[in-house]
């Protein structure tokens, strides 16, 4: 209905705004940086803004993401830096209580509607969630903000900001060439622009999965050296996923042309600032040429370095 309407209203250029008319009035600072949300019948949880969040991560920090392998990791023997978790990660404090967030990022707004006791869960921790002004809208429409014990803060796109006209490629790279900032790395690129962002309170690129977006979030946070937990890339049901409540995915679809490519430049990038990433899935679809891989098991001891996975697996 309210969609419909919107799309038959508003140029192409502002069809992403579509999920946010008319509920959602994003607020902007002189730098026109994301500063805040307001939503038209509900009251949202508060929020910090984005260049104002402390980026304190000095030791080696650990993304958890969502693939089946997480299953294969037992948590209760590793000893974890800072964590940084998305979507249904949460969902392993069920059998490893002690497992601590500091960071979270949900980028899907269809992750919340669906899965509301997972979302509960995160937004009872005391921890930096980091979330779209879309989830933002769903968490202020499902949940009660007294309730809210985390901190919120907000993130957008480069090429398509909240309620703005989407960026042509040819402004991206007027406005962005030799940005130190924002790293352009294909702005004609079929799906979306690819590109790092060194600095999210400006923007993030989108890689076709929450993992590149918290990756970004990571490396500005301060991370010299991450493992990434999880990082499959495969349709297969995610780790606190059955067959019947598994999510839709675009993982096969964007994996060849958008996905890998993004990753890959990343990799390039982050490795000739000296920042380390290792990838703990021996079920990954990214080769070891993209990101090192390792053994999960070397986190055990906090003295050693995860070791390279043998040859093979």
């Amino acid at each position: 209905g309210l969609r419909l309407l919107y799309r038959y209203t508003q140029p192409g250029a502002q069809r992403h705004n579509a999920v946010l008319w008319p509920f959602v009035r994003v607020t902007r600072d002189a730098a026109g940086r994301l500063s805040g949300c307001e939503l038209r019948g509900a009251t949202g949880p508060g929020i910090l803004p984005l260049h104002a969040v402390a980026r304190q991560v000095a030791a080696p920090a650990h993304l958890i993401l969502t693939g089946p392998s997480v299953a294969d990791i037992d948590y209760g023997r590793c000893q974890l830096g800072p964590v940084m978790g998305v979507n249904g990660a949460i969902a392993l404090r069920e059998k490893y209580p002690p497992l601590r967030f500091d960071y979270y990022v949900m980028l899907d707004a269809g992750f919340v509607r669906h899965h509301r006791a997972l979302v509960a869960r995160v937004l009872a921790q005391d921890l930096l969630l980091f979330v779209t002004p879309e989830v933002y809208r769903w968490i202020g429409f499902l949940f009660d903000a007294r309730q809210v014990r985390c901190t919120l803060t907000l993130f957008e796109e480069v090429h398509q900001r909240a309620q703005q006209p989407r960026a042509e490629p040819r402004a991206l790279v007027r406005h962005l060439a030799g940005d130190p900032e924002l790293v352009l790395f294909d702005a004609y690129h079929p799906i979306h622009a690819h590109g790092f962002s060194l600095n999210p309170a400006r923007g993030l690129f989108g890689g076709g999965t929450v993992a590149y977006t918290a990756l970004q979030l990571l490396v500005w946070l301060g991370a010299r050296t991450v493992y990434l937990h999880g990082l499959d890339l495969t349709a297969a049901p995610r780790f606190y996923e059955t067959g019947d409540t598994a999510l839709a995915t675009a993982l096969e679809r964007q994996y060849t042309d958008h996905i890998a490519p993004a990753f890959r430049r990343a990799s390039a990038l982050l490795a000739s600032r000296g920042i380390a990433v290792y990838n703990l899935s021996a079920r990954s679809r990214l080769g070891a040429e993209v990101f090192e891989k390792r053994d999960w098991r070397g986190l055990c001891d906090p003295c050693a370095t995860p070791a390279p996975m043998p040859i093979g697996e």
